[in-house]
Parts: structure tokens; C-alpha cells; sequence
């Protein structure tokens, strides 16, 4: 019955669904994962099927906190970011925020529809972590870093984009260490822009094919560094 009406969609037209079953990628061109609401979640899905079947929304139970975690899970993962309430955009502690990934997100929005997920960079330091209660069918506590991030390159634009976001409401200050030929980059050189939530944020700059910087993220924001060769 899918592939029939499939068959029959007219240009410009699209198939969704409720979850993410592999079983009907084909059929299908993207999926609801509201269910992904567990403790210690990797993008497993993201990892494989990115750039092949979009994803979107959350069930967004749960305080700010829990929500900041959710909205800020799902700008790395690569997911559009909802489902909740709009009434959401004038609460304290989170309207703002969410508005600010939303945005950062639609600029990157490329890297999420033609792109591939790359793994996440790793920060060094004395990183700390936030716990919420997701509200999951009851109690759901869910742990994660206070900063979050993830990758996803445009291999042949030759192009990669580093996301990070401080779903906390405290500053965190951290070291990247970042090595190219783990992404694939071939060239020496590299051209840095910073992506804030209303454009570029910094002038560009050229990086060696491996660098280390201290980065401090700001609270409840979420900052992207787009490498280019």
C-alpha cells in the first residue's frame, strides 16, 4: 500500500511517520523519534541513515532543564527540533534558548538534509554534567554532559561543521582538540568561521589540519565551528 502510494505522490510532496522502523526507509522520507527520551542515547540512527531520512521532534515533557537538554540533544543529532508547545517561547530559562538553536540550526540546515553525521568532537577538561527528569510514561532522570556536541561534513563540498551547546545555566570552559584526518580533511590549511544564532559571528580564520583551543560556551547557547579546505 506505501510503495503504491509512493508511487502516486506528486512532485514537491513528502511521507512521514510516527518512529523510526529501518524496515520502511524506503517508503518513507522522514520519521517523528519521539520516543528517543532514555539516558545515555548515542546517535546510532543519526550515524547510519543521516542525510537519507530527516528526523524530527520530541515529546518535550520535563522542567526548563529538561528541555534545554532535549532541544540541545537534538541540534547534534542532526533533528529538526520540536514537538512542543509554542506557548514554550515565552517561558523563562528556555523560550530564549530554544530560539537561538532553532535559529543556528536553520543556517546549518544543509549539513542535516545532504550531509553525514561524523563523531562528535571531544572536549578536555572537568566537564560537568546536568540530570532532569524527562517525564517519560512516569519518572525518566536523564544524565548528560553540560555541553553537548556533534559533527556532520559535507564530504564533497569539502566542508564539516562542529556543534556545540551549553544547555546549562552556567558557563563551562573546555579544550578542544581537533584532528582533521579523522574527518577526512586532506588539505594542511583549513578556513574557521564561527556561527552564532544571527550569522557569522567572527572573522574567518586559517587552522593547521590539527589544533587545540580553549573555548568558554556561554549559558544556554549553542555556538558552531564551520571548517572549510
Amino acid at each position: 500500500m506505501i510503495d503504491r502510494i509512493r508511487q502516486a505522490l506528486p512532485a514537491g510532496r513528502m511521507l512521514t511517520t510516527e518512529c523510526n522502523a529501518e524496515a520502511f526507509l524506503r517508503q518513507f522520507d522522514a520519521y517523528l523519534t519521539w520516543h528517543w527520551q532514555h539516558d545515555n542515547m548515542a546517535p546510532a540512527f543519526p550515524a547510519v541513515y543521516g542525510g537519507t531520512i530527516q528526523t524530527f521532534g520530541r515529546a518535550y515533557g520535563g522542567d526548563v532543564l529538561a528541555q534545554r537538554m532535549k532541544a540541545g540533544q537534538q541540534f547534534v543529532f542532526g533533528e529538526q527540533l520540536g514537538w512542543f508547545n509554542p506557548v514554550v517561547i515565552e517561558q523563562p530559562g528556555v523560550g530564549r534558548y530554544l530560539r537561538q538553536v532553532i535559529r543556528l540550526r536553520w543556517r546549518l540546515r544543509r549539513y542535516f538534509y545532504v550531509g553525514e553525521m561524523m563523531r562528535p568532537p571531544k572536549l578536555r577538561g572537568d566537564m560537568p554534567t546536568v540530570q532532569a527528569d524527562w517525564q517519560w510514561y512516569g519518572e525518566c532522570w536523564v544524565t548528560t554532559d553540560a555541553v553537548l556536541t556533534g559533527a556532520w561534513a559535507l564530504r564533497g563540498e569539502q566542508k564539516l561543521a562542529l556543534l556545540f551547546v551549553n544547555v546549562s545555566d552556567a558557563p563551562v570552559t573546555a579544550t578542544l582538540g581537533f584532528d582533521g584526518r579523522r574527518y577526512g580533511v586532506t588539505s594542511d590549511r583549513l578556513r574557521l568561521i564561527e556561527h552564532g544564532e544571527f550569522g557569522i559571528s567572527s572573522a574567518s580564520e586559517s587552522v593547521g589540519r590539527r589544533f587545540q583551543r580553549a573555548i568558554t560556551f556561554p549559558p544556554r547557547q549553542a555556538i558552531a565551528f564551520e571548517l572549510s579546505w
